[in-house]
């Protein structure tokens, strides 16, 4: 007999899944089985086994003789998850910018203008869920399942750089006119444009961690 069902394992990984997207476990810190199962009303085995899930899916490490931590990215991680985003992104804005239709167009274009006349700083939540619905849409209309699932998993993967690098001077702002010129390339159906214009985007996440007090610090060591 199993010691806990499927069901109480999938509810813990993704319950922890998401406080680690969610920041509420920070990048480096480390975490308590049982602290966890307490928190989250769940028994010890449930929670061991969603950890040793997490750790192969690469959301935690686990050091030897001291613990499990959620996992710190390297700079030199996220400029190779960078690398990968630009290249499969650039081609689906290639290919979205010929796809799109008109009146989806225009629904984004009311909320890219209506967020920079609040501006986006100001609005952080709003921004992120801009963020998520035009990267989604890009996503979709590329048409390829592959490229889709790999491209989400990336994001949620560094989904807590979004927010720590909102920390930087006027980055939520210039991500948020990056994104417009994608969209202004795909409002005039200039797919060579569209692609240039995200690997311009995408390519800017690894510089903005560069730019983050410690970043390479903490990454040489990172948990």
């Amino acid at each position: 007999m199993l010691p806990h069902s499927p069901a109480t394992f999938a509810d813990a990984y993704q319950r922890i899944k998401k406080g680690i997207l969610d920041l509420r476990y920070q990048p480096g810190q480390k975490l308590s089985e049982a602290k966890l199962a307490a928190e989250l009303k769940l028994g010890r085995s449930p929670i061991r086994s969603a950890l040793a899930r997490l750790e192969r899916d690469g959301w935690v490490r686990v050091l030897p003789q001291n613990g499990t931590f959620v996992r710190r990215f390297t700079p030199e991680e996220v400029a190779a998850m960078s690398e990968l985003r630009l290249l499969l992104e650039a081609h689906a804005a290639s290919v979205a910018a010929t796809r799109v239709a008109p009146q989806e167009l225009a629904e984004l274009r009311l909320k890219f203008e209506a967020l920079k006349a609040k501006g986006a700083s100001k609005n952080f939540d709003e921004f992120l869920a801009l963020d998520d619905l035009f990267h989604g849409m890009v996503y979709r209309l590329a048409g390829n399942a592959f490229i889709a699932q790999i491209l989400n998993n990336l994001r949620d993967q560094i989904h807590w750089i979004r927010v720590t690098t909102a920390t930087l001077p006027g980055r939520v702002e210039e991500s948020l006119l990056e994104m417009d010129r994608v969209l202004h390339a795909m409002e005039h159906r200039d797919a060579l444009a569209a692609a240039e214009a995200m690997r311009q985007h995408i390519g800017n996440i690894a510089v903005s961690y560069e730019a983050l007090p410690g970043a390479r610090e903490e990454g040489a060591d990172a948990a």
